[in-house]
């Protein structure tokens, strides 16, 4: 499947969030493609009903991870000096640094974690308002000139290969991942193998390796630039600088360590596409507190929309993907790009990996909605498991009048935050009439399991074999 997580707005720039699969077009290549699974914002959140009753969904609030990457590789001198008392400034000033993380890309293209991603950090809550010491600190040991053998190539690959480093991290959390990604330019490689008639995506080295690893991490770029020669790139896809039409290359001023500076005419073009092949946002001139509220906002706010084109299209290129929504007044923002990578994984192969993403995590994924009632076994240990699942997070497929899934369904012991032992496995394919369906829609998916266990500790995952989307939630029994 490709996978969309679009956000709509109207023409006040506010979220439209009632929007239904039928709102919704997308054309692929130029060929109309049909919506495979849809799902809206989520709107409200199951709340526990008792104190043996466990949900995935307790909090309004949609699962939001964010990294803030300040590249002084990707800078000039003195806008890396701004940007630093500006940092300085606004961090104390974030509303909040749950599951926020903060880095630098320094001028080795190597990352120097300043608040590093892990299961600690994600709840620290007020790390930005003590963070100026030590950010102030890495920025003296990191400020030092580009290395002189480093040329135009090398830069091009330390940074999408950190860039991917981060997304891989960062996939291990539930719900919207983020990158914002703090720079006033980017360097290209391209590939003199390759025809580049068109953008610098057709042709560019490293581009398609790094737009698959983020689409597989279902992470967005977020490029965040105020350099006082970065204007707002607008332009459209076919508008970027390519190799026949680049603009002289350009030095960066102050900066004498030989940067070879083989940017477009206006970098904000090769940022916002940035953008736009991962499904991100291009902020130009904006302070750190509004990027960090729009996020959360659009996080909130986002669709999830796949469509599975056929085989045949799979062919190691860049698709450009249009979609649009019916309804006058609303724009959407989407990824704009995806590789066609083909997959020669089975489907097994692909649900064993989903299913030991939710086994591995350090925390719960809310993207089926689990509802979990507890009771004891009797004198035997364990408990009794009353789960229920959101239909309406699953594909079930009507066939002979009925609604038919594919689930697993994963028991594990836990240890604190880590597995313990072997998981139970179950292999389900619910078969619901129309009433049972609609009833399910209301109350969820019901199933019972004994789990009989000496842990104290328990998360049910729940993966739909379908669309390889996973739910889990951990509890204490004891």
């Amino acid at each position: 499947m490709v996978r969309l997580f679009p956000v709509a707005v109207d023409a006040g720039g506010q979220p439209v969030t009632d929007l239904t699969a039928d709102d919704f077009k997308i054309v692929d290549q130029n060929k109309p493609e049909s919506i495979f699974f849809f799902h809206g914002p989520v709107h409200a959140a199951a709340a526990k009903s008792d104190v043996l009753e466990f949900s995935n969904r307790t909090s309004a609030a949609a699962p939001h991870a964010t990294v803030i990457l300040f590249d002084l590789m990707n800078q000039n001198q003195s806008d890396r000096i701004e940007m630093w008392k500006t940092l300085d400034k606004s961090l104390p000033q974030l509303e909040s640094g749950d599951s926020l993380y903060f880095y630098l890309l320094n001028m080795e293209g190597e990352l120097v974690p300043i608040h590093p991603i892990g299961p600690k950090s994600a709840s620290d809550a007020h790390w930005p308002h003590d963070v100026v010491g030590a950010f102030d600190q890495a920025m003296k040991a990191a400020s030092k000139g580009r290395p002189v053998q480093m040329g135009q190539e090398d830069q091009a690959k330390k940074t999408f290969h950190q860039l991917e480093v981060l997304a891989q991290q960062l996939a291990v959390f539930p719900g919207r991942r983020d990158i914002i990604w703090i720079a006033n330019g980017m360097q290209n490689a391209y590939n003199p193998k390759l025809p580049c008639n068109g953008d610098w995506v057709d042709c560019a080295l490293y581009v398609p390796h790094l737009a698959v690893t983020l689409a597989q991490a279902d992470v967005a770029v977020d490029p965040l630039a105020n350099g006082r020669d970065v204007a707002t790139g607008t332009t459209g896809i076919s508008g970027m600088d390519t190799r026949t039409n680049m603009g002289q290359a350009k030095s960066i001023q102050g900066d004498t360590s030989g940067n070879q500076g083989a940017q477009g005419v206006d970098p904000a073009l090769d940022l916002t596409q940035m953008a736009r092949l991962t499904g991100g946002h291009a902020f130009f001139q904006k302070d750190l507190r509004t990027v960090v509220k729009q996020l959360t906002t659009d996080a909130a706010s986002a669709y999830d929309i796949s469509y599975v084109p056929p085989a045949s299209e799979w062919d190691s290129k860049f698709h450009v993907v249009k979609l649009t929504c019916n309804r006058a007044g609303v724009k959407v923002e989407s990824r704009e790009r995806f590789y066609a990578l083909p997959d020669a994984r089975t489907p097994v192969e692909r649900n064993k990996i989903g299913l030991m993403e939710g086994f591995q995590s350090p925390s719960d994924f809310t993207g089926i909605g689990l509802r979990v009632k507890i009771s004891t076994l009797g004198t035997q240990p364990g408990v009794h498991l009353q789960m229920f699942i959101d239909p309406a997070d699953l594909m079930m497929l009507q066939q002979g009048g009925k609604y038919v899934g594919a689930l697993y369904c994963l028991i594990s012991d836990r240890n604190g935050a880590a597995p313990a032992g072997e998981p139970a496995v179950l292999d389900l394919k619910p078969e619901l009439t129309a009433d049972q369906y609609k009833s399910a829609l209301k109350d969820g998916l019901p199933l019972e399991q004994d789990h009989p266990t000496s842990a104290s500790v328990v998360r049910v995952i729940v993966l739909d074999q379908n669309t390889n989307e996973v739910g889990s939630v951990t509890f204490p029994i004891k």
